[in-house]
């Protein structure tokens, strides 16, 4: 289409009342000397402070920035998933709002993506965050690329372009249990990497606390990979041959040397070991059982509540017309 923009940047937001007018603000520092059109793509994610009051106010502003309103707090996986269903633009650049990621780097991801990329992804050269942050995220990426064998790079940014063919491909992908970047890894294409510096939040705090970080982390690893199941038949077969030996050990020693074993401490904790073991097992079948389930139902990964600047004219906050809610991709 003759009417698509150069570039669609497409941020998910939640709470950041804080921050949105000055992630604004440095995007039009950024971007309105180059030669080089672009649309911002906000993505409500059910905030209940004045997020979409003032992101609906930049909208009567600036026809070029757009604003979708989810009908609730559907995670920022459905979110991003949104914002790049609606983006026009035949590049697309995620990024969050917190502004840790520099808006002045968004040219170099374009013109790094113009040598024949069809995804950038960005790579942190330093992480403002604290050390227990650091480590998770180390453990995290380890382990999902050992469990999935996705080899998905360390250290990743938020911030990564892609071009619309990537896009396109990417919606293919209908599941309801979403982890972006596994998604992107399957996409395939050819990708690189460029790094970009990673700053403290321009205002207020993360809403991806540990709870969140440990979710996904699950997701993720059930949603790509079933090595979990084959540890737990590996695991289980280890207690069979430790049980074994141990019971030979026990007939021998009765048999041979009359002293039985005795002791009701050690029994009840081997119970206790063996129970614990099945309990987790049993929970590791049921997540993924319950993911088929979400995934048999097909229910929309995300519903619309209204939109504003992407019919022909601007929707004032007080008149905004609702979105029927719809699956990806119909």
């Amino acid at each position: 289409m003759s009417d698509r923009p150069d570039l669609s940047l497409i941020v998910a937001l939640y709470y950041e009342e804080e921050c949105v007018e000055e992630f604004v603000r440095q995007v039009r520092a950024a971007l309105d000397d180059e030669d080089l059109t672009y649309e911002i793509v906000f993505v409500d994610d059910g905030s209940q402070d004045r997020t979409v009051e003032l992101t609906a106010a930049l909208c009567a502003d600036d026809d070029r920035i757009k604003l979708v309103q989810l009908s609730r707090n559907h995670g920022k996986e459905a979110a991003v998933t949104a914002g790049i269903e609606h983006a026009r633009g035949r590049w697309m650049l995620m990024m969050d709002p917190d502004l840790q990621d520099p808006p002045e780097r968004i040219v170099d991801f374009y013109q790094k993506a113009q040598e024949g990329y069809d995804l950038v992804f960005g790579v942190r050269k330093e992480r403002s965050a604290s050390l227990s942050t650091r480590l998770f995220s180390k453990v995290f990426w380890t382990s999902l690329n050992w469990m999935t064998g996705l080899q998905i790079p360390t250290g990743l940014s938020v911030m990564r372009i892609f071009n619309r063919p990537f896009a396109e491909a990417f919606l293919q992908h209908k599941e309801r249990v979403r982890f972006i970047e596994g998604i992107f890894m399957l996409v395939g294409m050819r990708r690189t990497t460029l790094e970009v510096e990673h700053r403290p939040r321009f205002a207020g705090q993360t809403k991806f606390n540990f709870r969140r970080r440990m979710r996904l982390a699950l997701n993720a690893m059930i949603a790509f990979s079933d090595k979990p199941l084959q540890l737990g038949i590996s695991f289980g077969v280890t207690l069979l041959a430790a049980t074994s030996l141990w019971g030979l050990y026990a007939f021998i020693r009765k048999l041979v040397f009359g002293i039985g074993m005795s002791g009701w401490t050690s029994t009840i904790l081997v119970i206790l070991l063996l129970g614990s073991v099945q309990i987790i097992l049993l929970g590791l079948i049921g997540s993924y059982l319950g993911r088929l389930y979400a995934e048999a139902k097909a229910r929309p990964i995300y519903g619309v509540q209204r939109t504003f600047n992407l019919d022909e004219q601007a929707v004032p906050l007080e008149a905004a017309r609702p979105t029927p809610v719809r699956e990806l991709g119909t």
